[in-house]
């Protein structure tokens, strides 16, 4: 009995991925859960599992495919198929499997229960393409052509009516989110970005639509890289942080010369724990008090629902160097654990990121996000928010400078901060009170947590 496999859902808001690897070869035997394919989503490798015992007879994907979920990878032979278990099974699972009868033999489809048949219906879509042939308008759908009747018959103002017509947007199409499905300006929102993106800007998805270039060989020798996965994803994640939430950016120079000392007075004890006890857990326990004192800063802005979610957990962010690119571990509850463990966690986590064996759920869930380049070099600088947060702080490398105590000129180690926000949640006056209260808990370290 043949068997398609098919890519199941891999994790909630996760449609897709690049594969890596192609772990097994056609004739090779495959067991339940044995691993078939790599697949990197969201910075993280994911092996993904057999549903079936048999022989493998046909791969259709191959390294650097982008594949969806739902879409058939590969073919076993085999007489028994089980449900993939890439996610945790629910109390009450339904069937995995739906048979298909063709001519000339039977072949069972592995589809998981939970694959997304539908979407929001003012959602764009990701398969959807902005090109100058457009198919039949359907609910949902970015540009549609417009109607000549359709001002007559339904709810909008003058005003959504205008935005509809130059857009070229069928309101029979669009959800209305008023009183008695009354069509509001925010309606039109997924639209716009559609129209945006197919006129070389921004979409909500983060994507540019592609220019033409010029043909560089004209004046010498060039050479060209296929964008990976990750490149691809950060180039995404950017550009829609930094077209869709207006930065203001705030620098300020932290006196960490008494921290630095308690920083080498532990150092060797911690190293022994297996940490590496740098400034960065220092900076971590101080961020939580700031963010307790600020929690507009520990927040996301809902625009779709009119809301500010302010969240009551301290999971943080630390930016991650890698061969690949930059990718951003979660450190979870920063705020219950002491700096010795927050030390050796971290250690451990940047280690795996960097061997790229962080999970899927380990780059998910932050509050606030600290790209900290004191080890590279460099002063201030302009960290990009890692949206949906609404908050980054950027530090750079500490260097001695002289510093006015009252009576003379001292010498210091100050330390370059940015904080980076998000100003539809965060005034600039509040910008400041952070940023400041900040350097105070690091200048003050000692004292603080002894609750002076």
């Amino acid at each position: 009995m043949a068997i398609e496999v098919k890519l199941p859902k891999l994790a909630d808001g996760v449609e897709k991925g690049d594969v890596l690897n192609v772990v097994v070869k056609v004739g090779d035997m495959v067991d339940v859960e044995s691993p078939l394919i790599e697949l990197e989503s969201e910075k993280a490798t994911l092996a993904v599992p057999s549903p079936a015992k048999g022989k493998v007879a046909k791969i259709l994907v191959e390294a650097g495919q982008t594949v969806k979920v739902g879409q058939v990878f590969m073919e076993l032979e085999g007489d028994e198929a089980e449900e993939p278990t890439t996610e945790k099974k629910t109390a009450d699972p339904q069937p995995a499997e739906k048979p298909a009868a063709k001519k000339g033999g039977s072949k069972k489809e592995i589809k998981p229960a939970d694959t997304p048949e539908t979407k929001p219906q003012n959602t764009p879509s990701d398969d959807y393409e902005l090109d100058d042939h457009q198919p039949p308008a359907k609910p949902g759908q970015l540009i549609a052509p417009p109607s000549p009747d359709y001002d007559e018959v339904l709810p909008a103002g003058p005003t959504v009516r205008r935005m509809a017509r130059e857009l070229g947007v069928d309101l029979r199409n669009v959800r209305g989110s008023g009183k008695n499905g009354r069509i509001a300006v925010e309606d039109l929102d997924p639209y716009i970005e559609g129209y945006i993106a197919k006129r070389g800007g921004v979409s909500a998805a983060g994507g540019v639509a592609p220019i033409d270039l010029p043909d560089f060989s004209k004046w010498g020798s060039i050479r060209t890289e296929k964008i990976d996965g990750i490149r691809r994803k950060i180039s995404e994640k950017m550009t829609q942080a930094w077209s869709l939430v207006p930065h203001v950016h705030h620098n300020h120079e932290v006196d960490i010369t008494d921290l630095l000392a308690l920083q080498k007075r532990h150092k060797a004890r911690v190293k022994e724990l297996g940490g590496a006890l740098t400034i960065t857990p220092f900076i971590l326990k101080a961020l939580v008090i700031c963010l307790r004192e600020f929690p507009n800063f520990n927040a996301s802005f809902d625009s779709r629902n009119g809301q500010i979610i302010f969240k009551e957990y301290y999971h943080l962010g630390v930016a991650v160097d890698t061969p690949g690119g930059l990718i951003v571990p979660v450190l979870r509850d920063v705020d219950k654990k002491p700096i010795v463990q927050l030390a050796v966690e971290l250690n451990e986590l940047a280690d795996r990121t960097r061997d790229r064996k962080v999970g899927l759920d380990e780059l998910r869930g932050g509050t606030f996000t600290l790209s900290n380049l004191g080890g590279i070099g460099g002063g201030h600088f302009n960290p990009i928010i890692n949206t949906p947060e609404v908050a980054i702080l950027g530090v750079g490398r500490a260097t001695k400078k002289p510093v006015w105590n009252g009576e003379g000129f001292t010498p210091r180690d100050m330390l370059p901060i940015t904080i980076g926000y998000d100003h539809r949640v965060i005034d600039g006056a509040d910008g400041a009170r952070f940023i400041v209260r900040l350097a105070d808990v690091l200048q003050n370290f000692e004292a603080t947590f002894l609750g002076f």
